[in-house]
């Protein structure tokens, strides 16, 4: 018994963990609001690499944003790129106009030096 109380609580403990740890930080958008179309998925180009397709991030039931990690960048200047997309039956894609962002990340203070012992 007081082995399986340990698991689900392990379980739990692991889930409400991982629910709550995200990579940061994150390039995102306003909701769309409910009137308008809500977009299936976003084209992304980080720094002319070649694009990335990204899903659309439910924030409600009826709405949703852009939401792209850009957690692994290095230290400079960076810029993306991002079209949004739905698809359509007669269509196909429908793509919207480009959004350019523009952002920096900082570089990492240098090595501590000199480090020894001190009495």
């Amino acid at each position: 018994m007081k082995k399986i109380l340990f698991l689900v609580v392990f379980v739990l403990a692991f889930l409400a963990f991982n629910l709550e740890v995200q990579a940061a930080p994150f390039v995102v958008s306003d909701p769309y609001p409910e009137s308008a179309v809500q977009p299936d998925g976003f084209l992304v180009v980080l720094d002319n690499a070649p694009v990335v397709e990204s899903p659309a991030d439910p924030v409600t039931a009826s709405t949703k944003r852009f939401k792209f990690d850009v957690g692994g960048v290095s230290a400079g200047n960076h810029t993306i790129n991002v079209k949004a997309f739905v698809y359509d039956a007669t269509w196909g894609r429908v793509e919207s106009a480009e959004a350019v962002f523009t952002f920096a990340r900082p570089a990492a203070p240098a090595v501590p030096a000199g480090l020894r012992l001190a009495p």
